[in-house]
């Protein structure tokens, strides 16, 4: 077995240890006070919790590394965007379609978006143009995790803006919106194909 392998073998015991230490510290300081415990065993609940701390705590552990580290510190961006990039396209391999998805809105984004209204978007876009109008993350997406996180949370950490200027830095694809706000196009959520109002027949349709 070489050094990689044993190495890589020695951090999935690691975190195996760590993963059933997290259980045991929510079962017992958190889970006899959840008002869910009578149903756990069915949910899950515990095992996807650990499951989700344990990859955060990870990711803030590389991501803290690369702060500290005088070679990648000031290139942080540019190392999460290509990181994002090389997740994305292997994903996408194994995909036999493209991922377009359909969010409502809980609440007014101005001056893009209504309450209610219907957004038609294309996730991980590969390029956009300007005028188009994106997902504009709030957050730093470095977990591939982040987007159904947040799904399932029942919130979506981004605004929508309009892009007025794409343009490359450190070998790295950027957005920039009307205001200066820069980001990598790696940290787009999607971009907006159509806003669908509720006078739409579409809208009356699709009976969301």
């Amino acid at each position: 077995m070489g050094k990689l392998s044993k190495t890589l073998e020695e951090f999935s015991k690691i975190s195996e240890d760590y993963y059933k230490k997290i259980q045991d510290i929510l079962e017992d300081e958190y889970c006899w006070k959840c008002p869910m415990r009578t149903t756990s065993k069915k949910a899950s609940c515990k095992n996807i919790d650990a499951w989700i701390r344990l990859t955060s705590a990870f990711e803030i552990g590389i991501n803290q590394y690369q702060v500290l580290n005088k070679d990648s510190k000031n290139s942080l961006e540019a190392i999460t965007s290509r990181y994002l990039s090389k997740l994305i396209k292997k994903h996408e391999r194994n995909l036999k379609y493209k991922k377009t998805f359909i969010l409502k809105l809980k609440e007014d984004i101005k001056p893009f978006a209504k309450k209610n209204d219907l957004l038609l978007v294309k996730e991980n876009p590969e390029s956009v143009k300007v005028g188009d109008l994106v997902l504009w993350p709030q957050i730093c997406p470095i977990s591939i995790y982040w987007f159904s996180k947040a799904k399932l949370a029942g919130y979506i950490p981004f605004n929508i803006l309009k892009v007025s200027n794409t343009f490359h830095m450190d070998g790295c694809r950027y957005v920039q919106d009307d205001k200066g706000f820069e980001v990598p196009l790696e940290y787009i959520a999607g971009k907006i194909i159509r806003k669908i109002d509720q006078n739409d027949e579409i809208y009356l349709k699709l009976n969301l």
